[in-house]
């Protein structure tokens, strides 16, 4: 709905150009991974019986029900979910819905069907308003001639317990300067890189680094006090989203469960001290990088 008001505001007023130039940098914010994961949470009612499957929330529904008989969805309760990308072109969508918490617990091996909503729901919304006269607009040409950019490598700790397999980019190494955002050779495993002419500039890249790391904790600290005054309890920034550690090989094996005391998925600050997370874990990747930790 944002994003139809905001072109239909952009078209009246400054005319077609306008809207496909709005529409592509939605579009590419979508398949970078830049919006937030509240932006893609859909909601559906579930029936107690259907005729025959029925669709993906009672799919969910039925499958929350098999693992814990207490979280039995009632009937005609509106059961929140995601759809998450699943491999190969064709997918069924109930072997691909999420709950948003499982969706955040599991971050290292599921991410958001950004062709599904791009295509389902924005477009599907856009051509119902600007497929008539007098404009006649095509939006599946304005999509499919929008640039798609790579989507930005994640940073979250790879759960190796149990039997979810994280994504292949998890195993895969960054070429790309942190700082300049042009490619350079790399050695080693390393997610977060730095080109030979940004670490020549030892003083700078420091200042940046160490800059990025303040700004994330402070974003961390900053929702997490904001989460104790509301719940009561003793929050910090590394209260959300903890790491487990492997008794054996010392090695992190995946978040705790659950992220935090408080994991109301209608509140919007369990999705912000999420990408607060993240974004500590990649600003101190980049920190180790430049061998300042």
């Amino acid at each position: 709905q944002k994003v139809l008001r905001n072109c239909l505001v952009s078209l009246f007023r400054s005319g077609e150009d306008s809207a496909r130039n709005y529409l592509f940098r939605q579009w590419e914010r979508i398949h970078a991974g830049q919006l937030p994961i509240s932006d893609f949470i859909l909601t559906g009612r579930v029936r107690s019986k259907y005729r025959s499957v029925g669709p993906v929330q009672a799919a969910l529904a039925r499958r929350l029900a098999e693992s814990d008989p207490g979280r039995k969805v009632r009937h005609k309760e509106r059961q929140p979910y995601v759809i998450v990308a699943s491999p190969g072109r064709q997918f069924k969508l109930k072997d691909c819905v999420l709950t948003p918490l499982e969706l955040l617990e599991q971050w290292d091996a599921y991410a958001i069907h950004a062709t599904y909503y791009a295509v389902k729901h924005v477009n599907a919304a856009l051509q119902r308003c600007l497929g008539l006269p007098p404009f006649n607009i095509d939006i599946s040409n304005w999509y499919d001639s929008c640039p798609k950019p790579k989507k930005r490598i994640r940073h979250w700790p790879i759960n190796r317990t149990d039997g979810n397999t994280a994504h292949i980019s998890y195993y895969c190494i960054s070429d790309v300067c942190a700082f300049c955002g042009k490619k350079c050779k790399i050695r080693g495993y390393t997610r977060v890189s730095v080109c030979v002419n940004c670490k020549r500039d030892r003083q700078s890249a420091t200042m940046i680094a160490m800059n990025c790391f303040r700004i994330a904790q402070s974003r961390a600290l900053k929702a997490a006090k904001v989460c104790a005054k509301c719940n009561g309890c003793d929050e910090s920034s590394a209260t959300f989203g903890r790491e487990k550690i492997s008794n054996s090989s010392s090695r992190s094996s995946g978040v705790i469960t659950p992220l935090a005391n408080c994991t109301n998925i209608d509140c919007p600050l369990i999705y912000e001290r999420h990408r607060a997370r993240e974004n500590g874990i990649e600003s101190l990747a980049l920190c180790k990088t430049l061998d300042l930790f």
